[in-house]
């Protein structure tokens, strides 16, 4: 058994690190593999931040040299994204429950190891970090997956309900900035994607073949449909985005720190 747990957190930008590494203790950079990385302690738990870049090929490469390098007890994938699901505004939250490729034959990738067309976070870690949204006081609405099944009924009037909201959801992986409605419109219809980045499959396909539990954390900064070109116009929602899901992710490492949830480790 070790002494220390180690907690890995990747991010695709430096906004989204940026919360993380301003709570490390005695913070050192490196940089391995073109990746950017801060170590240091938090609250008693070895933190290793890394700024692994944008797209999945980036994404997967770093997450196996924070494994490698790092040998982390879990990977906590923290970052922004475009909004899907209609309920979810500027802001909210997608905790990924599952992750999916987009353009991509899912059904080859599972033919090896670990042998999955999608990929999840592991329930604990999926699990706390709902509670430390509940208990931040986010209401809870229903993902596009829950609409479609006709769960949504669970949820009562939650809609209607003000404050920060999130849902325990999909997120999809696409390798281009996917603007076109019909597009759109498929992704929501055939995988229930709450959500879309470019990252986060990658980096949960990257654990599930090293066993490394994994929770992914996604923040809405803007709506999908957007040009790319237009979200200069609003950088302070890609900052606050990023704050909220690194609160979220905090609080979770927090529960580790303290003993709450066990990783196997």
């Amino acid at each position: 058994m070790k002494d220390t747990i180690t907690v890995a957190v990747q991010c695709a930008l430096a906004k989204e690190t940026k919360p993380f590494l301003e709570r490390i203790e005695n913070v050192s950079h490196e940089r391995h593999g073109g990746v950017d990385v801060g170590t240091g302690t938090y609250r008693g738990v070895r933190l290793v931040v890394a700024e692994g870049g944008m797209g999945s090929v980036s994404a997967g490469a770093a997450s196996q040299m924070l494994i490698d390098r790092y040998e982390p007890d879990c990977l906590i994938f923290s970052g922004i994204a475009g909004g899907l699901n209609p309920a979810l505004h500027i802001g909210d939250i997608v905790v990924g429950n599952q992750l999916h490729y987009l353009e991509t034959n899912t059904p080859i990738i599972a033919e090896c190891a670990p042998w999955k067309e999608s990929f999840a976070s592991s329930d604990v870690l999926r699990d706390a970090a709902l509670d430390a949204l509940r208990r931040q006081g986010w209401v809870r609405v229903p993902s596009l997956r829950e609409l479609k099944a006709g769960l949504h009924t669970d949820f009562k009037d939650r809609l209607g309900e003000r404050g920060h909201r999130f849902v325990c959801g999909t997120i999809a992986t696409s390798n281009q900035f996917n603007t076109d409605p019909a597009v759109l419109e498929n992704i929501r219809t055939t995988v229930h994607a709450d959500c879309e980045e470019m990252e986060g499959t990658a980096a949960a396909h990257i654990c599930a073949k090293n066993n490394v539990p994994f929770l992914a954390i996604r923040a809405i900064s803007n709506q999908c449909g957007e040009s790319y070109e237009s979200l200069d116009d609003h950088q302070t929602d890609l900052v606050d985005a990023a704050q909220a899901a690194a609160s979220i992710g905090l609080d979770v490492i927090n529960m580790v720190a303290e003993g709450r949830i066990g990783l196997g480790c």
